[in-house]
């Protein structure tokens, strides 16, 4: 992120991918050869097709605090296992290096004396780095070695130069710095719900004062284990149990399938039609049976919508329930899953009901957290933090006399 007060950009496009369809975005996926750094990104995605075992890719999930909420059907999820010989650190070293070299080559080639500006400034970037609502310092120590190792940071300078904010602040960030915010008032209470890849972030805050805008969090903030990658893993079972024992059995195909529903059907699939259309290969590949015609599965509503429902029933069953506990009147919702008009259709129904009101975050598509973290650091919008664990021991309990019925001779009553 390349970022001043008065203009914020982004890197537009990055290497292996095409410049339409979102260009700033890229796969967090690091391929290696023998024990050694083969590509990362767009780059490595071919990789992840043709040789999945050497490339990392949903490594997010091997941080994940053992805290964090697992999913409804955690027993018959498995992580990746990340290459062998290959470190979680080093995942992230070696990918945060390249999204810092890329980012120098674009800075370079777009601003006006780029390269002598970038030269100038290099030593006092700051980095901020924006975390699932469940991860802490454990997670953060991680993070800051993989930084210092990227050279990302020097050591010396890691506890000035490197900032972490959860994405739910970032996302708060990115949301109210947009305009058309007017239902934005003091002392109205209303939750951000960041619905990503593996984790749903859920902070609830208080509008302390509008001129400058202040909030505070009126209760730790919430993370589960879910997102749009628990969806992808359930539509590729939904694949392997309709294909099993056909010519199209085969983990390179379905892999492909899968790809193509992440990319394109996942964003699209509203659950209104009875069928939707999956294109994954050539005009040859036909099977009338298995709903093939020309490369292109049909897959039907009911084949869909339990994966998308593995996720809205968790949002509703551990999210919506702080937002009532705490009076919410609004939710806004951010994320890559907030695409996803089944998604949105499904809590706005289950928000209605609570008289709670569905707010969309803008587009998606900008990356809140991304920009979100960088806005945090400018503003900061947020003036006071809910505590997640308060820390000591108490010594002075209340009195419990059913505790004390053995010795209740002993009481004495003394004046103040």
């Amino acid at each position: 992120m390349l970022c001043s007060i008065s203009l914020l950009s982004k890197v537009a496009h990055w290497p292996g991918q095409s410049r339409f369809n979102d260009g700033s975005k890229t796969p967090s996926v690091v391929s290696y050869q023998a024990g050694k750094l083969k590509a990362c990104a767009a780059q490595a995605m071919q990789d992840l097709e043709e040789d999945p075992k050497n490339v990392a890719y949903w490594f997010k999930l091997h941080l994940h605090p053992a805290t964090m909420l697992e999913p409804a059907a955690s027993q018959t999820f498995e992580i990746p296992p990340l290459p062998a010989g290959v470190t979680i650190e080093r995942v992230y070293a070696d990918l945060m290096q390249y999204l810092m070299e890329h980012t120098q080559n674009f800075f370079e080639k777009t601003i006006p004396n780029g390269p002598q500006i970038w030269a100038r400034a290099r030593g006092t970037i700051t980095v901020v780095l924006a975390t699932p609502n469940g991860w802490d310092i454990r997670e953060q120590a991680v993070l800051r070695r993989a930084a210092i190792r990227a050279s990302l940071v020097k050591e010396e300078t890691a506890s000035q130069l490197l900032q972490f904010v959860t994405e739910s602040e970032a996302s708060v960030h990115f949301a109210l710095d947009h305009p058309q915010n007017d239902w934005i008032k003091r002392n109205v209470i209303f939750a951000i719900i960041d619905c990503g890849g593996s984790t749903v972030d859920t902070t609830i805050y208080r509008c302390v004062s509008t001129n400058p805008l202040g909030l505070k969090e009126v209760c730790p903030s919430g993370c589960i284990q879910a997102g749009g990658i628990f969806i992808n893993r359930e539509v590729q079972k939904v694949l392997e149990r309709k294909l099993k024992g056909t010519p199209f059995d085969n983990p390179e195909i379905i892999r492909s399938m899968v790809k193509v529903f992440e990319t394109e059907l996942k964003a699209e699939f509203d659950g209104v039609m009875e069928n939707y259309g999956l294109r994954f290969g050539s005009i040859n590949d036909n099977d009338p049976s298995l709903g093939i015609n020309k490369g292109k599965i049909t897959l039907s509503n009911e084949d869909l919508e339990p994966a998308f429902d593995l996720v809205t029933k968790q949002i509703n069953e551990h999210c919506v329930k702080s937002l009532i506990q705490q009076r919410a009147k609004y939710a806004v919702l951010v994320g890559g899953l907030a695409d996803s008009p089944y998604v949105r259709r499904a809590l706005w129904r289950e928000l209605k009901a609570k008289d709670i009101q569905l707010i969309p975050g803008g587009d998606s598509a900008n990356k809140a957290a991304a920009e979100g973290a960088i806005i945090s650091l400018i503003k900061q919008f947020v003036v006071a933090r809910a505590a997640k664990a308060t820390f000591g021991g108490c010594i002075r309990p209340q009195y419990d006399k059913k505790l004390h019925r053995e010795r209740k001779h002993t009481v004495r009553v003394y004046p103040e």
